[in-house]
């Protein structure tokens, strides 16, 4: 596949500590790549926040079911797990959404339930241990206010649900005028979640650079692919996943003009 972006101007929207390896798998298929953060990771550090997560973390053995919805999540997360247990609890299971989550989890020495690259909360929901699961606990380390699905419905099956929220998603606060003063026009243009999506088309409001909205968009799922078509956007192609070789697979046949 190499070379074949070449002459292609991909304009992308990860945080800055995020973007270098999929910036690296476009230059390597020829693209020319803008990247502009529409998403910054701020961890919680003080207050009462702070002190719920020490108390999720302190009774971290006594989960069954361990799941990270992000690399920050397994960033963060493991970084207090691992200030408060140099040895890990045998108890809990772990998983992950998506193939990247779920390779940040084994480099921090853990083996994750059912690891492939089409790991979303759907194919989660459907594992057979996550299914008879009630009276079991299930702590989901995620930032504030992720999708509510995974917990309603393992609250549903008769698990007990808790949530260890590490951080909050931002709009970068130099985003608009960064692209304001963005001057070129993409080929396409790429988002990795819906909260990049939402503040993408904010900053495109606040900026006027409406012409973006014209531009190729790739989207890591057909949900995000949707809310993008309600955004204004005109050309939306939708990834099998967030992962970085879904995308890449989603962004050559969208610039080949297949989209669905």
């Amino acid at each position: 596949m190499s070379g074949e972006l070449r002459g292609r101007r991909i304009l992308t929207t990860r945080p800055a500590h995020q973007s270098r390896g999929w910036r690296a798998q476009l230059e390597a298929a020829g693209a020319t790549v803008n990247n502009i953060p529409m998403l910054a990771i701020e961890a919680i550090d003080s207050g009462p926040e702070q002190q719920a997560i020490k108390n999720q973390i302190l009774d971290f053995d006594l989960a069954d079911h361990a799941i990270f919805v992000s690399q920050n999540a397994v960033r963060i997360g493991f970084d207090w797990i691992e200030g408060y247990w140099p040895q890990l609890p045998k108890g809990p299971r772990y998983y992950a959404i998506g193939a990247a989550t779920a390779r940040a989890l084994r480099e921090r020495g853990v083996a994750v339930e059912a690891d492939d690259d089409t790991m979303d909360s759907e194919a989660l929901l459907a594992l057979p241990t996550l299914r008879d699961i009630a009276g079991q606990r299930a702590l989901i380390f995620r930032g504030y206010g992720g999708r509510t699905l995974i917990g309603e419905t393992l609250r549903d099956r008769g698990a007990r649900v808790d949530y260890c929220e590490l951080y909050r998603r931002l709009l970068p606060p130099h985003a608009p005028e960064q692209l304001a003063a963005y001057e070129q026009q993409p080929d396409a243009i790429s988002v990795h979640s819906g909260e990049t999506l939402a503040n993408l088309a904010q900053c495109i409001g606040q900026s006027g650079r409406e012409s973006l909205r014209n531009a190729l968009l790739v989207c890591p799922s057909r949900r995000v692919a949707e809310q993008a078509r309600e955004l204004g956007f005109s050309r939306v192609h939708a990834a099998r996943n967030a992962g970085d070789g879904a995308m890449l697979e989603a962004l050559r046949t969208g610039l080949a003009g297949r989209l669905r």
